[in-house]
C-alpha cells in the first residue's frame, strides 16, 4: 500500500521540509483521494506528492528507490528532454539474480552441462546471511519486488513525460497486483542444467514493459494506450544485454522514440551506493534551495 511511508512524507512535506526517500511505495503505489460528494478517486502518490511538495515550495526527492543510487530518474530528469519511452526491460531485483547466480555455481569447463551449483533453498539461506533478503522473502522471489520498481519506474517517467511534452498523450499503468509475476522457486538444478546445455543460456527474472493500443471505444477520437507490464522468468542468450549480470548486479534498458536502446548497469551494488543516492538528493537539494 505505500504506507505508512506516504503519510508520513506527506507530514514532512506540508511542514515546509524538503525530503529524501530511498523507498519505493510511495513511487509506485497508487491511493484514494476524496473527490466531490463525498466520493473517492484513486490517484497516484507520487503525483499528489509531488504536487504538495510544489504547493509548499519544496522537494521530494527518491534517487536511491530503485537501483540504488544508480541515477535512473535523474537520467530521465535532465538527459531526456521531450523523450518518449516506448519500452524497459530489465533485471531490478539483484537477491533474485545472487540466488540464480549461486544455483548455476561454475559452468565452464570441458564439460559445458558440469555445474556446482547450489539448490535453491541453499542459495536463498545464503542471501539471507547477505542481508539482501526482504523479511517477507515472498517480495523477492516471487517477483513483487521487481512489479513495485517496475511501476515506480513507469510513473515517474509518465510524470515526466506528461509535463515536457503538449503531444503526449496518458497511458494508463496497471496496479501493481494486475501485473502478471513469475517466481524462481520452482527452478531446479535440471532447469539449469538444460538450459546451459541449451547455448549456454540462462535464467533471470526479467521486468519489462511495453505500450499497447487499445481500440477506441464508444465515442473517443483517439486509442487509448496502456502499459503492457510483467515479471517473468525468462531463459537468456549470450548476445541478451541482461546475460552478463550476476551476484548482486542490475541493469535497465530503455528504448525511446529519439534514443535506445540504452543500457544502465550497477555492479554489485553495496549500501555506500544507496547512501550515495540519498546524499546526491541531498545535495542537489542544497544546490537548487540557493
Amino acid at each position: 500500500s505505500g504506507e505508512p511511508a506516504i503519510s508520513f512524507l506527506k507530514t514532512s512535506i506540508q511542514s515546509k521540509l524538503n525530503v529524501v526517500s530511498a523507498n519505493k511505495g510511495p513511487v509506485a503505489h497508487s491511493i484514494l483521494e476524496p473527490v466531490e460528494n463525498g466520493k473517492f478517486e484513486r490517484k497516484e502518490a507520487y503525483f499528489t506528492l509531488k504536487k504538495l511538495a510544489m504547493e509548499n515550495k519544496v522537494m521530494y526527492l527518491h534517487e536511491s528507490a530503485v537501483m540504488d543510487g544508480v541515477p535512473i530518474f535523474s537520467f530521465w530528469n535532465y538527459t531526456m528532454p521531450r523523450a518518449q519511452l516506448l519500452s524497459i526491460r530489465g533485471c531490478l531485483n539483484s537477491t533474485t539474480t545472487m540466488i540464480l547466480t549461486r544455483m548455476e555455481g561454475q559452468m565452464d569447463g570441458e564439460d559445458q552441462g558440469a555445474y556446482t551449483g547450489e539448490s535453491f533453498d541453499d542459495a536463498l539461506s545464503a542471501a539471507k546471511k547477505m542481508g539482501i533478503v526482504e523479511e517477507n522473502e515472498s517480495l523477492d522471489v516471487d517477483g513483487y519486488d521487481a512489479a513495485i520498481k517496475l511501476r515506480s519506474i513507469l510513473v515517474f517517467v509518465s510524470s515526466h513525460s506528461s509535463s515536457s511534452s503538449s503531444q503526449s498523450c496518458k497511458i494508463t499503468i496497471p496496479p501493481i497486483d494486475e501485473i502478471p509475476r513469475d517466481s524462481i522457486r520452482n527452478v531446479t538444478h535440471e532447469d539449469i542444467h538444460r538450459a546451459y546445455s541449451d547455448g549456454r543460456k540462462k535464467f533471470r527474472l526479467v521486468a519489462s514493459a511495453s505500450i499497447s493500443e487499445l481500440e477506441p471505444l464508444n465515442n473517443e477520437e483517439h486509442a487509448s494506450k496502456t502499459w503492457n507490464a510483467r515479471v517473468k522468468l525468462e531463459m537468456l542468450t549470450p548476445d541478451d544485454p541482461l546475460y552478463i549480470l550476476s551476484g548482486t548486479s542490475s541493469l535497465v534498458e530503455f528504448s525511446t522514440d529519439v534514443l535506445g536502446p540504452i543500457s544502465i548497469v550497477s555492479k554489485d551494488p553495496t549500501l555506500v551506493d544507496t547512501s550515495y543516492g540519498l546524499f546526491s538528493d541531498i545535495i542537489r537539494i542544497a544546490s537548487e534551495s540557493r
